[in-house]
């Protein structure tokens, strides 16, 4: 909390800040300043000179301290410290999002690791991203569909990318208690989660990396063919590098790896077909466009793309509200200097 609260500290003043500066050079000045002529003349100052240590004087540099502080807040006070606590409201959303991920056991494939990130499933290549994602589409509602055979709503849609985040992070292999793929079932949840909205551009984005397995009812394209009659763009992302990769196994007894008696997953080579042709389809029916991601870079690339493409104007209503907070530096101020004026005229007082 108190982090928060330095971020929307600033200085409605801040050219007065550059007279920080003159603290410095006073107390270079003052330390190449000779020493003072003599106010009183003694025939000798031996015996003078043998106290000089001793005492109070060792405590002079106190009055320095208070002088200077007293300077150093007089300043920030000049300088109109403020808390900002304006808040803004979003009176019109520029997209609206649903991003399908597909869960099926292929998710769980090793061909996008690499020496950089270690062994890495394509399921944790795609949320590492897709936290990037989120994170710039700040004024854009997105929801979160998961699929293998039946769909699963992980989010609605929602501005509070916070929220999103933490249902991003759950999306594993399993979560739909299938390992298969039904795109379909995809297109079908996500359009009916962006039907009924009013946006000016709606946008379903499907990754996968599989193809339908068992054979739906209905070919996808049916989908789209209704996702294009509702004016939804559907922009389909195939991920991976092939269809033949070492991949860890799914344990449906367990809902989690695959794993070996001492506790390592186990790990296998794999055919995991893509249906290219199918997604080149449907995003060409929806008048979206085609992805190929073979690995973390081109994955967020597309995005990018996606993220340059998908541009709307947001209305935003700016209710802004300052804080004075000069007062308090300058309180400090007038502390330090009448601390400094009661010790010099007291406990540390100097006989000229």
């Amino acid at each position: 909390m108190m982090f928060s609260a330095l971020q929307n500290l600033h200085f409605a003043e801040p050219y007065w800040l550059f007279l920080l500066l003159v603290i410095p050079i006073l107390i270079w000045i003052r330390s190449k300043r000779g020493p003072n002529s003599p106010a009183i003349r003694f025939s000798s100052l031996s015996k003078i000179e043998s106290i000089k240590h001793a005492g109070r004087k060792r405590f002079l540099w106190i009055l320095k301290f208070f002088r200077y502080s007293c300077l150093f807040f007089l300043v920030l006070s000049i300088a109109r410290p403020q808390l900002d606590q304006s808040t803004e409201t979003i009176e019109s959303s520029g997209v609206d999002i649903v991003l399908a991920v597909d869960l099926s056991a292929s998710m769980l494939a090793l061909d996008m690791s690499d020496s950089e990130i270690g062994e890495v499933t394509r399921l944790d290549v795609v949320k590492g991203v897709l936290q990037d994602f989120i994170k710039k589409r700040i004024y854009d509602r997105i929801g979160v569909v998961a699929f293998s055979v039946n769909p699963y709503l992980v989010s609605a849609l929602t501005l509070d990318k916070e929220h999103l985040q933490k249902n991003l992070a759950r999306l594993r292999v399993g979560l739909t208690h299938q390992t298969g793929t039904n795109i379909g079932s995809a297109l079908a949840e996500g359009i009916n989660r962006l039907r009924p909205l009013e946006s000016k551009s709606k946008i379903l984005i499907l990754l996968t990396d599989g193809k339908d397995e068992p054979a739906p009812q209905h070919s996808p394209l049916v989908f789209a063919e209704g996702a294009l009659q509702d004016e939804i763009k559907i922009y389909t992302i195939a991920i991976g590098t092939n269809s033949r990769t070492k991949t860890y196994l799914f344990d449906p007894s367990t809902k989690d790896l695959m794993r070996y008696t001492n506790g390592r997953p186990v790990v296998q080579v794999a055919d995991y077909p893509v249906d290219k042709e199918i997604l080149k389809k449907i995003s060409s029916k929806t008048e979206a466009r085609y992805f190929e991601a073979k690995d973390r870079e081109s994955l967020r690339l597309i995005y990018d793309e996606i993220d340059r493409l998908e541009k709307t104007d947001v209305k935003i209503h700016v209710n802004a509200l300052f804080d004075d907070l000069f007062q308090w530096p300058l309180v400090l101020a007038i502390l330090f200097l009448l601390m400094e004026f009661v010790l010099a005229k007291t406990l540390l007082m100097k006989i000229p």
